[in-house]
Protein backbone atom coordinates (compact mmCIF):
# COMPACT_ATOMS: atom_id res chain seq x y z
CA UNK A 1 0.00 0.00 0.00
CA UNK A 2 1.23 3.09 -0.74
CA UNK A 3 2.86 5.13 2.13
CA UNK A 4 0.39 8.41 2.00
CA UNK A 5 -2.68 6.38 2.01
CA UNK A 6 -1.25 5.19 5.01
CA UNK A 7 0.00 8.51 6.86
CA UNK A 8 -3.58 9.97 6.26
CA UNK A 9 -6.02 10.42 8.90
CA UNK A 10 -8.28 12.67 10.86
CA UNK A 11 -7.30 16.22 10.46
CA UNK A 12 -8.50 19.43 12.79
CA UNK A 13 -6.24 21.52 11.62
CA UNK A 14 -2.59 22.36 10.61
CA UNK A 15 -2.25 24.40 13.98
CA UNK A 16 1.26 22.91 15.62
CA UNK A 17 -1.80 22.14 18.69
CA UNK A 18 -3.79 20.03 16.61
CA UNK A 19 -1.36 17.75 14.95
CA UNK A 20 -1.28 14.34 14.87
CA UNK A 21 1.05 11.51 13.64
CA UNK A 22 0.24 11.14 10.01
CA UNK A 23 0.58 15.27 9.53
CA UNK A 24 4.53 14.78 10.32
CA UNK A 25 5.91 11.41 9.43
CA UNK A 26 8.70 11.74 6.94
CA UNK A 27 10.27 9.71 4.43
CA UNK A 28 13.84 9.03 5.25
CA UNK A 29 15.52 10.20 2.40
CA UNK A 30 14.21 13.99 3.91
CA UNK A 31 16.63 13.26 6.72
CA UNK A 32 17.76 16.31 7.91
CA UNK A 33 21.17 16.59 9.88
CA UNK A 34 20.49 19.72 11.08
CA UNK A 35 17.46 18.57 13.40
CA UNK A 36 17.77 19.20 16.60
CA UNK A 37 14.68 17.58 17.53
CA UNK A 38 14.23 13.72 19.05
CA UNK A 39 14.13 11.63 16.30
CA UNK A 40 12.83 8.34 15.79
CA UNK A 41 12.30 5.94 12.61
CA UNK A 42 9.47 3.16 12.41
CA UNK A 43 10.94 0.55 10.25
CA UNK A 44 8.91 -2.13 8.55
CA UNK A 45 9.84 -5.46 8.55
CA UNK A 46 6.79 -6.98 6.19
CA UNK A 47 7.62 -10.78 6.51
CA UNK A 48 5.97 -14.00 8.03
CA UNK A 49 8.32 -16.38 5.85
CA UNK A 50 10.14 -17.05 9.42
CA UNK A 51 6.84 -17.41 11.18
CA UNK A 52 5.43 -20.01 8.25
CA UNK A 53 8.81 -22.14 8.70
CA UNK A 54 8.17 -22.19 12.48
CA UNK A 55 4.73 -23.41 11.34
CA UNK A 56 2.52 -20.84 12.35
CA UNK A 57 -0.42 -19.06 11.11
CA UNK A 58 0.55 -17.00 8.52
CA UNK A 59 -0.65 -12.72 8.05
CA UNK A 60 1.77 -10.96 10.31
CA UNK A 61 3.57 -9.86 6.48
CA UNK A 62 0.45 -7.26 6.82
CA UNK A 63 1.17 -5.84 10.32
CA UNK A 64 3.47 -3.34 9.78
CA UNK A 65 0.77 -1.24 7.77
CA UNK A 66 -1.60 -2.26 10.55
CA UNK A 67 0.49 -0.65 13.43
CA UNK A 68 0.85 2.87 11.50
CA UNK A 69 -2.43 2.71 10.90
CA UNK A 70 -3.20 2.30 14.96
CA UNK A 71 -1.14 5.24 15.41
CA UNK A 72 -1.29 7.29 12.85
CA UNK A 73 -4.14 9.60 14.59
CA UNK A 74 -2.37 9.77 18.03
CA UNK A 75 -1.30 13.24 18.86
CA UNK A 76 2.45 14.85 18.10
CA UNK A 77 4.32 14.00 20.89
CA UNK A 78 6.13 17.90 21.41
CA UNK A 79 9.79 18.64 19.63
CA UNK A 80 9.89 15.04 17.58
CA UNK A 81 10.68 14.66 14.42
CA UNK A 82 9.63 10.99 12.84
CA UNK A 83 10.66 9.56 9.62
CA UNK A 84 9.51 6.58 8.06
CA UNK A 85 11.81 4.05 6.29
CA UNK A 86 9.20 1.86 4.93
CA UNK A 87 9.09 -1.66 4.78
CA UNK A 88 11.32 -4.33 3.02
CA UNK A 89 12.22 -4.70 -0.86
CA UNK A 90 13.56 -8.59 0.14
CA UNK A 91 11.28 -10.57 2.28
CA UNK A 92 13.22 -14.22 2.26
CA UNK A 93 13.91 -14.51 6.21
CA UNK A 94 17.84 -13.96 5.82
CA UNK A 95 17.74 -11.36 3.18
CA UNK A 96 14.92 -9.76 5.02
CA UNK A 97 16.75 -9.71 7.86
CA UNK A 98 20.26 -8.49 6.37
CA UNK A 99 18.43 -5.39 4.69
CA UNK A 100 16.85 -4.48 8.12
CA UNK A 101 20.06 -4.92 10.10
CA UNK A 102 21.55 -1.86 7.24
CA UNK A 103 18.24 0.61 8.25
CA UNK A 104 18.46 -0.37 11.97
CA UNK A 105 22.35 0.54 11.26
CA UNK A 106 21.47 3.85 9.55
CA UNK A 107 18.84 5.12 11.66
CA UNK A 108 21.62 4.91 15.07
CA UNK A 109 24.71 6.95 13.11
CA UNK A 110 21.94 9.42 12.63
CA UNK A 111 21.40 9.43 15.79
CA UNK A 112 17.27 8.17 14.85
CA UNK A 113 15.61 5.53 17.60
CA UNK A 114 15.17 2.72 15.29
CA UNK A 115 11.53 1.34 15.98
CA UNK A 116 10.74 -1.91 14.25
CA UNK A 117 6.89 -3.11 12.46
CA UNK A 118 6.61 -6.75 12.29
CA UNK A 119 6.27 -9.19 11.16
CA UNK A 120 7.20 -12.02 12.33
CA UNK A 121 9.84 -12.37 15.21
CA UNK A 122 12.60 -12.83 13.86
CA UNK A 123 12.86 -9.31 13.00
CA UNK A 124 14.91 -9.82 16.33
CA UNK A 125 18.05 -11.18 14.63
CA UNK A 126 18.15 -8.02 12.19
CA UNK A 127 17.81 -5.19 14.78
CA UNK A 128 20.32 -7.40 16.86
CA UNK A 129 22.51 -7.36 13.66
CA UNK A 130 22.00 -3.85 13.46
CA UNK A 131 22.95 -2.71 17.35
CA UNK A 132 25.75 -4.96 17.07
CA UNK A 133 27.04 -3.39 13.79
CA UNK A 134 27.37 0.00 15.58
CA UNK A 135 27.91 -1.37 18.68
CA UNK A 136 30.49 -3.67 17.96
CA UNK A 137 32.21 -3.79 21.74
CA UNK A 138 29.30 -2.73 23.70
CA UNK A 139 27.70 -5.65 25.78
CA UNK A 140 23.76 -6.07 24.68
CA UNK A 141 21.01 -6.75 27.19
CA UNK A 142 18.12 -8.02 24.88
CA UNK A 143 14.68 -7.98 27.11
CA UNK A 144 11.57 -10.38 25.19
CA UNK A 145 7.79 -9.21 26.00
CA UNK A 146 6.86 -13.15 24.98
CA UNK A 147 5.28 -15.83 26.19
CA UNK A 148 7.39 -17.55 24.27
CA UNK A 149 11.82 -18.28 24.32
CA UNK A 150 12.05 -18.35 20.52
CA UNK A 151 15.39 -20.26 21.24
CA UNK A 152 14.80 -23.35 18.79
CA UNK A 153 17.45 -25.01 16.87
CA UNK A 154 18.40 -23.01 13.35
CA UNK A 155 20.22 -25.77 11.73
CA UNK A 156 17.41 -25.93 8.68
CA UNK A 157 17.41 -21.83 8.52
CA UNK A 158 16.27 -19.38 10.62
CA UNK A 159 12.60 -19.38 11.69
CA UNK A 160 10.57 -16.55 13.98
CA UNK A 161 11.51 -18.91 16.78
CA UNK A 162 15.12 -19.41 16.67
CA UNK A 163 16.88 -16.40 17.12
CA UNK A 164 17.51 -16.17 20.33
CA UNK A 165 19.26 -19.61 20.63
CA UNK A 166 21.62 -17.95 17.50
CA UNK A 167 22.32 -14.76 18.95
CA UNK A 168 23.45 -16.81 22.45
CA UNK A 169 25.31 -19.48 20.49
CA UNK A 170 27.51 -17.00 18.46
CA UNK A 171 27.82 -13.82 20.77
CA UNK A 172 28.87 -13.95 24.60
CA UNK A 173 28.81 -10.50 24.85
CA UNK A 174 24.91 -10.82 24.91
CA UNK A 175 22.25 -11.19 27.50
CA UNK A 176 18.73 -11.94 26.95
CA UNK A 177 15.54 -11.79 29.65
CA UNK A 178 12.21 -12.82 28.98
CA UNK A 179 9.24 -11.07 30.59
CA UNK A 180 5.83 -12.53 30.52
CA UNK A 181 7.38 -16.52 30.28
CA UNK A 182 4.55 -19.00 29.94
CA UNK A 183 5.97 -22.59 31.21
CA UNK A 184 2.37 -23.75 29.05
CA UNK A 185 4.25 -22.19 26.07
CA UNK A 186 7.89 -23.61 26.38
CA UNK A 187 8.91 -27.21 26.23
CA UNK A 188 11.53 -28.71 28.61
CA UNK A 189 14.33 -28.75 25.93
CA UNK A 190 13.28 -24.97 24.99
CA UNK A 191 13.44 -24.15 28.88
CA UNK A 192 16.79 -26.44 29.43
CA UNK A 193 18.25 -24.52 26.72
CA UNK A 194 17.43 -21.11 28.28
CA UNK A 195 18.53 -21.98 31.39
CA UNK A 196 22.13 -23.07 29.69
CA UNK A 197 22.67 -20.04 28.13
CA UNK A 198 21.36 -18.21 31.59
CA UNK A 199 18.85 -17.04 30.33
CA UNK A 200 16.47 -14.66 32.94
CA UNK A 201 13.28 -15.95 33.19
CA UNK A 202 10.65 -13.80 34.60
CA UNK A 203 7.01 -15.30 34.18
CA UNK A 204 3.88 -13.69 33.78
CA UNK A 205 2.39 -14.17 37.18
CA UNK A 206 5.11 -12.57 38.92
CA UNK A 207 4.31 -9.11 40.48
CA UNK A 208 5.86 -5.86 39.14
CA UNK A 209 8.45 -5.11 42.01
CA UNK A 210 9.87 -8.42 41.64
CA UNK A 211 10.04 -8.10 38.17
CA UNK A 212 11.41 -4.62 38.47
CA UNK A 213 14.33 -5.52 40.76
CA UNK A 214 15.33 -8.32 38.46
CA UNK A 215 15.29 -6.26 35.07
CA UNK A 216 16.78 -3.48 37.47
CA UNK A 217 19.86 -6.06 38.27
CA UNK A 218 19.67 -6.90 34.78
CA UNK A 219 20.08 -4.05 33.09
CA UNK A 220 22.80 -2.52 35.23
CA UNK A 221 24.93 -5.60 33.99
CA UNK A 222 25.03 -4.51 30.39
CA UNK A 223 25.81 -1.33 28.48
CA UNK A 224 23.06 -0.53 25.83
CA UNK A 225 19.42 -2.79 26.01
CA UNK A 226 17.27 -3.53 23.03
CA UNK A 227 13.20 -4.10 23.94
CA UNK A 228 11.58 -6.47 21.73
CA UNK A 229 7.83 -7.30 22.03
CA UNK A 230 6.43 -10.42 20.66
CA UNK A 231 2.23 -8.81 21.07
CA UNK A 232 1.09 -12.69 21.78
CA UNK A 233 2.59 -11.61 25.08
CA UNK A 234 -0.59 -10.24 25.71
CA UNK A 235 -3.84 -11.45 26.68
CA UNK A 236 -5.49 -13.16 24.02
CA UNK A 237 -8.79 -11.12 24.46
CA UNK A 238 -6.32 -7.57 24.17
CA UNK A 239 -4.35 -8.98 21.38
CA UNK A 240 -6.13 -11.55 19.62
CA UNK A 241 -4.63 -10.46 16.36
CA UNK A 242 -1.23 -12.48 16.78
CA UNK A 243 0.20 -15.39 15.04
CA UNK A 244 -0.01 -17.88 18.59
CA UNK A 245 -2.67 -15.90 20.76
CA UNK A 246 -1.74 -16.84 24.28
CA UNK A 247 -4.71 -17.62 26.95
CA UNK A 248 -4.05 -15.94 30.23
CA UNK A 249 -1.41 -13.58 29.07
CA UNK A 250 -0.12 -10.30 30.15
CA UNK A 251 -2.20 -7.56 30.97
CA UNK A 252 -1.54 -4.14 28.73
CA UNK A 253 -1.29 -1.63 31.45
CA UNK A 254 1.17 -4.19 34.00
CA UNK A 255 3.14 -4.45 30.43
CA UNK A 256 3.23 -1.02 29.72
CA UNK A 257 4.24 0.14 33.25
CA UNK A 258 7.07 -2.56 32.84
CA UNK A 259 8.36 -0.96 29.49
CA UNK A 260 8.61 2.40 30.61
CA UNK A 261 10.46 1.41 33.66
CA UNK A 262 13.08 -0.16 31.40
CA UNK A 263 13.35 2.67 29.33
CA UNK A 264 14.07 4.98 32.36
CA UNK A 265 17.13 3.20 32.60
CA UNK A 266 18.44 5.41 29.44
CA UNK A 267 20.30 2.58 28.08
CA UNK A 268 17.90 1.76 25.17
CA UNK A 269 19.03 2.14 21.78
CA UNK A 270 16.25 -0.21 20.05
CA UNK A 271 12.61 -1.30 19.97
CA UNK A 272 10.69 -3.33 18.10
CA UNK A 273 6.90 -4.81 18.05
CA UNK A 274 5.91 -8.18 16.07
CA UNK A 275 3.76 -10.54 14.89
CA UNK A 276 0.71 -8.41 14.58
CA UNK A 277 -1.47 -10.42 12.68
CA UNK A 278 -3.97 -8.26 10.88
CA UNK A 279 -6.59 -11.22 9.86
CA UNK A 280 -7.10 -12.76 13.26
CA UNK A 281 -7.60 -9.05 14.71
CA UNK A 282 -10.87 -7.84 16.14
CA UNK A 283 -11.72 -3.86 15.53
CA UNK A 284 -7.86 -3.66 15.26
CA UNK A 285 -7.33 -4.29 18.82
CA UNK A 286 -3.65 -5.64 18.37
CA UNK A 287 -2.56 -3.18 15.84
CA UNK A 288 -3.69 -0.20 18.21
CA UNK A 289 -2.29 -1.45 21.34
CA UNK A 290 0.95 -2.04 19.69
CA UNK A 291 0.72 1.79 18.15
CA UNK A 292 -0.03 3.06 21.64
CA UNK A 293 2.36 1.09 23.45
CA UNK A 294 5.19 2.72 20.96
CA UNK A 295 3.31 6.01 21.47
CA UNK A 296 4.36 5.69 25.47
CA UNK A 297 8.05 4.97 23.72
CA UNK A 298 8.74 7.91 22.19
CA UNK A 299 6.88 10.19 25.62
CA UNK A 300 8.84 8.27 27.67
CA UNK A 301 12.84 8.67 25.48
CA UNK A 302 11.62 12.66 24.92
CA UNK A 303 11.26 12.97 28.49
Amino acid sequence: MDMKEIWNGRLDSWEKCDLRIWQIVKDIKDFDKNDRNHKFAFIGYDTDEGVKRNLGRPGAAFGPDEIRKGMKSLPVPENTTLYDYQNLNKHMTEEAQEEYSQKVKDALEKDIFPLGLGGGHDIVFGTYMGIRKTFPDKKIGIISFDAHLDNRPYDKGRTSGTSFKEILDTDKNVKYAIVGFQKAGNTKRLIDTATSHGVLMIPEELDEIRTGDYLHDFIKKVDIVYITFCMDVFDAAIAPGVSAPTPLGLDGKKGKRILLSILNSQKTVAADFAEVNPLYDIDGRTAKLTGRLIYETINCLIK
